[in-house]
């Protein structure tokens, strides 16, 4: 059998090259680190993380992970926070090329796609696998794993339109809460330092009624996805409004407890999406363009009651117990000490097969509290189907 990685972007360097790089960042923007910073934060993620995953994907998920590090003053960083760091930055600082970057990131989402299709026509294998068996995403756990693809289209599309903004703002109308959400857009840089505005200020506010304001001035972009320049325009999160938030653990559980082992696995391939396409050769809500495919040829499964039910399980509520809100790469790290994933941990979960107790996500939160505090959950909202339930 042919080895598929030939057929992708290679990415590796032995050497880290110099700020002489062809690829590396010209000139330092404001609250954008030092390269060197960047390295010692990568090789540092690398030295201490072990993602169930390729050592390519686990490398384009290790490098994203460093923008939350300089923003938070995390990592190599040491307390000193650089706001304004971006994928684009990260790539180019590491000495790697970024369209080969970007290009391999879209290859992955269009491995999930290639699924998503065959399984609308009745053609795709009863386990998430490319055409020559590889696992998805190269995500080892997903290659013993039989699923019904029908209910896989069912999941994805409950996670990918459960974080759409408009989807939010219907739950919060119906069961009085507040989520908050927002958007990605191409921002222009220049114009938004000259606003006095940074990327924390854009991903924490509140800006639903600048919107309009912000593509007069030129600061969000319509470049069909695709910035003429890469320098100056960066695909960055803009908040419309300020709320809890979600939980992404929530969400695949849930959905899991709610319509099974197959569901659950769909909404962590859009939260895969979703990840993945923060950085691409062109720029667009891949994983809700996706889910509303799903919804097109297979309306079947794609309920709005469902979105709504599953989007409120998920949300963080205000007083209740802290919930986990993994990223892809602390979805799928390993801690060393069980040798298991919050991923593989959830999976267990809703089969009621015996699961490691952990501490998942950024927040450290006991995966075992959090599964008896959401199965609770989804128990008032009308019941579970999964052996979770028991």
């Amino acid at each position: 059998m042919p080895h598929r990685h030939r057929h992708r972007q290679h990415l590796h360097q032995q050497h880290w090259p110099s700020f002489g790089s062809r690829h590396a960042i010209a000139s330092l923007r404001a609250g954008v680190p030092p390269a060197h910073l960047i390295r010692q934060d990568f090789e540092n993620l690398k030295a201490t993380t072990l993602l169930r995953t390729s050592a390519q994907v686990e490398e384009l998920l290790l490098m994203q992970s460093i923008e939350g590090h300089a923003h938070e003053g995390h990592g190599a960083f040491r307390g000193r926070r650089f706001l304004n760091l971006t994928m684009e930055d990260t790539v180019r600082a590491l000495g790697l090329d970024p369209q080969q970057v970007a290009a391999t990131r879209q290859q992955l989402i269009d491995e999930v796609a290639s699924w998503l299709r065959a399984a609308l026509e009745g053609k795709a294998p009863d386990r998430l696998v490319d055409e020559q068996g590889y696992p998805l995403l190269d995500v080892s756990s997903l290659r013993f794993l039989r699923v019904e693809p029908r209910e896989v289209l069912r999941g994805f599309y409950l996670g990918g339109l459960r974080d759409n903004s408009e989807v939010r703002l219907e739950v919060e109308a119906r069961r009085k809460v507040v989520i908050g959400g927002g958007q990605c857009y191409l921002v222009d840089v220049k114009v938004m330092e000259g606003q006095g505005l940074d990327g924390e200020q854009l991903a924490h506010g509140e800006y639903a009624a600048d919107i309009a304001r912000f593509r007069e001035l030129g600061m969000i972009r319509d470049e069909d996805g695709k910035p003429q320049d890469p320098d100056r325009v960066r695909y960055m999160y803009i908040r419309h409004r300020r709320g809890t938030g979600t939980s992404d653990d929530a969400a695949l559980v849930a959905c899991g407890l709610l319509w099974g082992l197959s569901a659950a696995l769909g909404a962590f391939l859009a939260d895969a999406v979703d990840t993945l396409e923060k950085y691409v050769p062109i720029y667009s809500d891949q994983d809700d363009d996706l889910a509303r495919m799903v919804a097109e040829d297979l309306p079947e499964v794609a309920s709005e009651e469902e979105l709504y039910r599953l989007t409120y399980l998920c949300a963080l509520p205000e007083d209740g117990p802290p919930m986990p809100d993994s990223s892809l790469r602390h979805m799928l790290m390993v801690n060393r000490a069980v040798d298991q994933t919050a991923l593989e941990g959830h999976l267990s979960f809703i089969q009621g097969l015996p699961y490691a107790p952990m501490p998942i996500a950024f927040e450290q939160v006991s995966n075992a509290e959090f599964y008896e505090y959401l199965r609770e959950r989804v128990r008032k909202e009308g019941g579970c189907r999964s052996a979770g339930s028991r």
